[in-house]
């Protein structure tokens, strides 16, 4: 029998492990999904050419493309999940939302209107809240507290006073928070303990809302809330960690993969740390420290840096209110009453411009990024005008910063111009064109309404945006969001602004990518793209293909996080 040639062998060989499956190289996916409709939201990929499968190997998309062209990551080990036609996307971004505070809500009364509750009168709150009471068994002189009360909503079209609250309630501290989470009201009790009476003075940047006598009503405005709030017992440490499973679990019910903490205290974050210490986090927690707490955030350090799902990603800033509330701050007056309020009504500023100034230069100067709460027009000109203040003082590029505006509720055409100066990204909330729409019109007119969150303009213009809910002010549903940026339709069915409806491309966006963008990510997340982290949800339907009215009732069917399904619907 002759020899064959060393040569020949090793060549035959090679030929041998190139057609081997996969199991035998490191190139074999753990993980191959396929059978689906697939949107990457990649702008690399045409997703008009069907891209068929994705695989996943060590919690990162290793191929996109045809499911033929994917067989080469099929390894002996490969689990191949059939998606049986349904729709894949990139996980969703949470764009805004305070999960420490919605740990808060889980053991508090829900007193919101439909469709977040079935609060429709005064009466219905005050029953609400006498079930809470004897469900978590309070006992005299604790705490009773609800949160997310909506006096537009409500048949009475009034807030609650407290002698309402004090009627219901004699024996117990009562507070109750509006829906906007920027005022709240509470009873006799309550206000006696905090020292609150008819000759109380506001604090800087609240009102304590009087009636015509002079007497106090019970409504708290802006930082008059902490005169009463700072006397709530916070939820403990272990508490609070025993409630992170259950909040995250019901973000991930949403195809969130990625969640935000829009301005966690100290102690919030100490307790966030110690959950990311025991490995707690199953989804990715953006934290945006407070203002409040600078110094130790800036002592504390490490931004930017993911710990086991958890990092602290920059400083929020509060300049005004509630614009349902009208306390948010505008360059021409409210078109109604305001409570606490005679003349020249136009909200006002949270914290004086120089104060904003000295945060955001801190900031800027160690290269943190800075998360400004601004819903009204004058509240972003302070804000604009602090930047340029700020990046000039340090010598600093003016568009470099990537600072985002939450809310940006009614920016003007004219902000938006000095957004692309200043590459500056808003974060919209489009929900209020549902929500709040009719009550935005009455008191701001319906020029101001309809321009309310547009993110159809700022896309065009090539501002890169993002949109959110701020749960627990309206449910962390992104489909019920992605609607609300397509549709614009307020609750009477008016529609707010025809001509700013988004595409559900540019819906889509705004709570994948461009959130990636937002929280300086887009290298890992955001879309289905090679290289990046396996995040995804699955949905029963595919938004760009059935009928806009029916986005909202899309049903996420799985969450997968880094290759592992975190969440999968019964």
């Amino acid at each position: 029998m002759p020899r064959i040639p060393l040569v020949l062998i090793a060549f035959l060989l090679l030929i041998s492990a190139c057609n081997s499956p996969a199991a035998e190289s490191d190139q074999a996916a753990d993980l191959i999904l396929h059978n689906a409709q697939i949107i990457t939201m990649d702008e690399g990929y045409d997703d008009q050419q069907k891209v068929e499968a994705v695989a996943v190997k060590d919690n990162k998309i290793i191929g996109v493309g045809k499911r033929k062209e994917l067989r080469k990551f099929k390894g002996e080990h490969t689990e191949m999940r059939d998606l049986q036609g349904k729709t894949l996307l990139p996980g969703f971004i949470d764009g805004h939302s305070h999960f420490a505070y919605g740990l808060r809500m889980l053991v508090q009364a829900n007193i919101s209107s439909p469709p977040v509750a079935e609060v429709r009168n005064i009466p219905d709150l005050i029953a609400t809240l006498k079930a809470h009471q004897e469900k978590r068994n309070i006992p005299r002189g604790e705490w009773i507290l609800g949160w997310g009360y909506d006096p537009d909503q409500l048949e009475e079209q009034r807030h609650p006073n407290q002698e309402e609250l004090s009627n219901a309630f004699p024996n117990h501290p009562v507070y109750i928070r509006h829906a906007s989470f920027h005022m709240g009201v509470a009873n006799e009790v309550a206000l006696q303990m905090a020292g609150i009476d008819d000759d109380t003075q506001d604090p800087v940047g609240g009102v304590i809302v009087r009636d015509e006598q002079g007497k106090a009503t019970g409504l708290l405005q802006e930082t008059a809330q902490g005169l009463v709030a700072r006397l709530i017992p916070p939820i403990g440490p272990v508490e609070m960690l025993d409630l992170i499973s259950e909040g995250q679990n019901y973000y991930a019910s949403f195809g969130i993969t990625t969640m935000q903490e829009g301005l966690a205290d100290s102690l919030a974050y100490e307790v966030f740390k110690e959950a990311a210490a025991l490995e707690q986090f199953i989804i990715d927690l953006e934290v945006l420290g407070s203002f409040r707490n600078l110094d130790y955030y800036l002592k504390e350090g490490n931004f930017g840096q993911y710990n086991n799902g958890l990092k602290l990603a920059g400083i929020k800033i509060t300049t005004d209110g509630s614009p349902q509330g009208k306390t948010a701050y505008f360059k021409d007056p409210y078109k109604t009453k305001v409570p606490g309020c005679i003349h020249d009504c136009r909200g006002y500023p949270m914290v004086p411009s120089s104060y904003l100034q000295q945060v955001m230069t801190r900031c800027y100067d160690q290269g943190v990024q800075l998360f400004a709460h601004a819903n009204g027009d004058a509240a972003i000109d302070m804000l604009l005008d602090t930047h340029q203040k700020v990046t000039d003082s340090l010598g600093l590029p003016s568009d470099e910063q990537r600072t985002v505006v939450i809310h940006s509720q009614f920016v003007r055409p004219d902000q938006l111009d000095r957004y692309i100066d200043y590459g500056f990204v808003p974060s919209f909330f489009t929900n209020h064109a549902f929500f709040w729409g009719d009550t935005h019109t009455a008191n701001l007119g319906p020029e101001r309404a309809n321009f309310l969150s547009p993110v159809k303009t700022a896309d065009e213009m090539g501002i890169i945006a993002t949109n959110h809910t701020d749960y627990p002010v309206t449910p962390p549903d992104q489909l019920f969001l992605l609607w609300t940026s397509v549709v614009r339709q307020a609750r009477s069915g008016n529609i707010m602004g025809k001509d700013q409806r988004a595409s559900v491309y540019q819906g889509l966006k705004a709570i994948t990518i461009n959130g990636a963008y937002q929280h300086h990510t887009e290298d890992i997340k955001g879309s289905i793209s090679l290289g990046k982290l396996a995040d995804f949800v699955v949905l029963d339907k595919n938004p760009l293909t059935v009928h806009v009215d029916d986005i909202k009732d899309i049903q996420v069917m799985e969450t997968i996080k880094g290759g592992y399904t975190v969440f999968e619907k019964k």
